[in-house]
């Protein structure tokens, strides 16, 4: 296989960089709008200095020849205007529109895209129809990965590969040439995922890192609660499988035929401890305070509640009718004592130890959640509180295991502050799922095509 010179747009840490790069192609362009991401892509690739560049907007004119586009591209709400117009003018004020006019102007043979796992169902699935037709329109052969209910084989995740860290994600693959109608690598049936095999050992950790990874006083107390509350579960009851919404304990306001919002106030009062409230019965803040006792869930103003909270509802009272004689009324008040988030469980590693600290731990608005020690959830980028917490290790998981989550080099470089660092991590896409996407799309190239200038431009 033939060296490609390739462009990475919105490019981030670089992913789609490394990529490439260790298949033996050459980056001739990058356009990052974040300035210390700008100087970290300049730190970690060899020449960057000469070919990295800030916003596209401001700099895609300076754009070299290339074979190869590559985007992790945000996905903005597409403009339903300009139906007559045709599918480019879509695209306008979206960084999409942005890449539409890169590729008009050089035509690279290939484009590799991504995104997140909801992108075929953004917008009912016209943000996809409306991408791929404006591909079309100029001349390209595309794909694009297809949910299993959509009749595809799924969106791709790097532990389809063996890599420890469960991601699903949207890729785009375009080209000049033929494309099979599903031209993506199919995931290992024999690949075992293993956290192990991305774990440091405590040796291995600096000051630096200790210090970053610590977990909070009042989540080792959260962990060390609902720990004991499984710990006096006999063997012959089962966590279950749906949420445990820890305010359902003891509860018994109405949520079948009516809300606690459509209730009468004084009928109301009778299933609501309001911890002494002595405010009058007539005042018109009454019902307002009533609700105010009640978790945030079972406040909504409407009369009928989804079927979706009713059933969690009955299905935690019910189980909660099972488990009460084993909850200590200590351990319900100092439940009650946590935030709302932290009075949440979800256990989703049945059949393993009712041991938090032997799992994989996460917190997250929806509760505590549990999954197997074996993989870990995707990264996210738009918050830090959601840092994955390696229970056994009893703390956060470090930069260089996120690094090794992600397929990144051990010393490819992050943003100094923890939380920046581990947004761009998960902003960042998978090396390891690249590698084989490109390879399995390039490797069937003999030899490589410079893009003509002097084409005719292709009519959209």
């Amino acid at each position: 296989m033939r060296a490609f010179r390739f462009v990475d747009l919105f490019a981030g840490l670089g992913g789609f960089h490394v990529a490439l790069k260790e298949l033996g192609h050459e980056c001739v362009f990058a356009s990052e709008i974040d300035a210390e991401l700008q100087e970290l892509y300049r730190a970690n690739f060899e020449d960057a200095d000469s070919f990295v560049f800030g916003d596209i907007r401001q700099y895609k004119n300076r754009i070299p020849a290339h074979d190869i586009l590559c985007a992790g591209f945000p996905c903005q709400p597409f403009s339903k205007s300009g139906d007559q117009k045709g599918m480019r003018d879509k695209t306008r004020g979206t960084l999409f529109h942005e890449i539409m006019d890169v590729l008009k102007k050089h035509e690279p043979k290939y484009v590799f895209l991504e995104n997140v796992g909801n992108f075929e169902r953004h917008d009912e699935g016209r943000t996809w129809r409306v991408v791929r037709r404006s591909l079309e329109g100029l001349g390209y052969n595309v794909r694009g990965t297809e949910h299993v209910a959509s009749g595809g084989h799924g969106l791709i995740s790097p532990h389809h590969f063996g890599f420890p860290h469960n991601r699903d994600r949207f890729f785009i693959v375009a080209t000049k040439d033929s494309l099979l109608d599903d031209p993506f690598p199919r995931a290992q049936k024999t690949a075992k995922p293993s956290l192990a095999s991305i774990v440091q050992s405590r040796n291995e950790l600096s000051e630096k890192d200790i210090k970053e990874t610590a977990l909070l006083p009042h989540y080792i107390e959260c962990i060390h609660h609902w720990n004991t509350f499984l710990g006096r579960l006999p063997e012959s009851v089962e966590l279950p499988s749906f949420p445990i919404w820890g305010d359902e304990i003891l509860a018994s306001y109405p949520y079948k035929k009516k809300t606690p919002y459509s209730t009468a106030a004084r009928e109301l009062l009778r299933h609501v401890s309001c911890n002494g409230f002595a405010g009058h019965r007539t005042s018109r803040h009454f019902k307002s305070k009533l609700l105010s006792f009640l978790p945030s869930y079972a406040r909504t103003e409407q009369k009928q509640f989804p079927r979706w909270k009713i059933a969690f509802i009955e299905q935690n009272r019910e189980w909660f009718d099972e488990v009460i004689p084993y909850m200590p009324d200590t351990w319900i008040h100092k439940l009650k004592e946590f935030p709302p988030s932290l009075r949440k469980l979800e256990w989703n590693c049945q059949g393993e130890e009712p041991n938090l600290w032997r799992h994989l731990l996460q917190f997250r608005p929806s509760g505590l959640r549990v999954k197997r020690y074996t993989t870990c959830p995707s990264l996210v980028a738009m918050t830090t509180t959601q840092i994955p917490i390696l229970g056994p290790k009893r703390r956060y998981i470090t930069r260089i295991e996120g690094l090794r989550l992600q397929g990144f080099p051990d010393d490819h470089k992050l943003p100094l502050k923890h939380e920046d660092a581990f947004r761009a991590l998960g902003n960042a896409v998978h090396v390891g799922v690249l590698k084989r996407i490109c390879s399995a799309i390039l490797s069937k190239e003999n030899e490589p095509v410079t893009p003509s200038h002097n084409k005719k431009q292709t009519k959209h």
